[in-house]
């Protein structure tokens, strides 16, 4: 990139396209990954601040050469995608990474400001669709830092991150730069799931499920809105699952445990009923939909999620058996497929029907 920059301030006939600009912003924050990850005296506090400022350098050239192009390329959609990365990329790499619970600098920093920025300047391109699945990975991958941020020894020892039980709950500042980040992760999972279908809505799903081992093969399978169809349906699942969690306890807490109020969080048990059950379908149909006769674990992605949904019907319904069999069935052909790989799910399923 800085040769085709020195030539093309040599050579006026040398055109940099929006592309050029994208490149260059990109190389220039991966650069940061690198710097972050060499090993150095920890002890030092001064060779902390060196590199962080190094790391910094390095994203301040990324986002001038989105500026750079932009200049020139004003309705690139691509510049737009690449400086949103950048962003998503740097409030991890250089400003997360060196805050603690009790930091204080909130509004120095402007982390929250950030994130809008990179929202803001999100952009679904049909000709890069597998950058715009990254970035939107980047998202969530930052969300669950914030989520879980305090919790990182725990996390690291193997405690599951999912298991709100073991992970009490840590108040941040409302001066800490993640505190308003952090008090909006609802809204930002709705924005992301929203971005995800959207761009689910430009992908296809494999043509001839039948003949996949043949297309696999060809250069179609080399399409990214085939290619990506799967991993962005499953995606979805897991963020649908996710928005079902809270309702899901609530219900589960008002129709089960003794001695508590008509309703939590201005839901009532049949409320947080319905609410649940419709995120549980969403999450199903998507699981459903990334359904790969040739990976187990997709088979287990549905199932699991179907013993969410029976969970939620009525005790020993209809519509709870037919939930329990249906996942029982695919936990049995996926142990059939991997030598009793998913056999404790399959055994505490097979447990809760008995007690039931």
């Amino acid at each position: 990139c800085d040769r085709l920059l020195r030539n093309s301030a040599e050579d006026k006939s040398v055109e940099l396209s929006a592309e050029f600009h994208a490149i260059y912003a990109l190389a220039l924050s991966e650069l940061t990954i690198f710097k972050v990850g060499e090993e150095g005296d920890e002890e030092e506090e001064q060779d902390a601040k060196k590199k962080s400022k190094i790391v910094g350098e390095f994203f301040d050239s990324a986002l001038e050469r989105c500026e750079i192009g932009a200049s020139q390329f004003k309705e690139s959609p691509l510049l737009k995608l690449v400086r949103s990365k950048v962003l998503l990329q740097r409030i991890p790499l250089q400003y997360i990474s060196n805050l603690t619970v009790s930091s204080t600098n909130g509004k120095k920093l402007k982390l929250h400001e950030m994130l809008e920025s990179a929202k803001a300047n999100f952009q679904i391109c049909g000709e890069y669709l597998e950058l715009t699945f990254e970035v939107l990975q980047m998202f969530d991958d930052l969300l669950d830092i914030v989520e879980n941020f305090g919790h990182e020894d725990e996390i690291d020892e193997g405690l599951d991150s999912d298991d709100e039980d073991d992970l009490k709950e840590i108040e941040l500042s409302p001066k800490h730069p993640l505190y308003q980040i952090q008090n909006q992760l609802e809204e930002n999972y709705d924005w992301l799931r929203s971005q995800l279908e959207s761009l689910f809505a430009q992908l296809t799903g494999p043509s001839n499920p039948e003949e996949e081992d043949e297309e696999e093969e060809g250069a179609a399978t080399k399409d990214p809105r085939v290619t990506l169809y799967r991993p962005v349906a499953r995606k979805l699942g897991q963020l649908y699952l996710k928005a079902s969690e809270e309702p899901s306890q609530v219900f589960t807490t008002l129709t089960y445990d003794d001695d508590v109020p008509e309703e939590i969080n201005g839901l009532t048990a049949k409320k947080a009923q319905e609410a649940a059950l419709k995120l549980t379908s969403e999450a199903i149909k998507y699981f459903e939909k990334a359904n790969d006769r040739n990976d187990p674990q997709t088979w287990v992605d549905v199932a699991e999620a179907t013993i969410d949904l029976g969970n939620l019907y009525d005790y020993q319904s209809a519509q709870q058996e037919e939930s329990y069999q249906k996942a029982e069935e695919l936990l049995n052909k996926a142990n059939r497929a991997t030598h009793g790989k998913y056999k404790d799910i399959l055994d505490n399923l097979l447990t809760n029907k008995n007690e039931a």
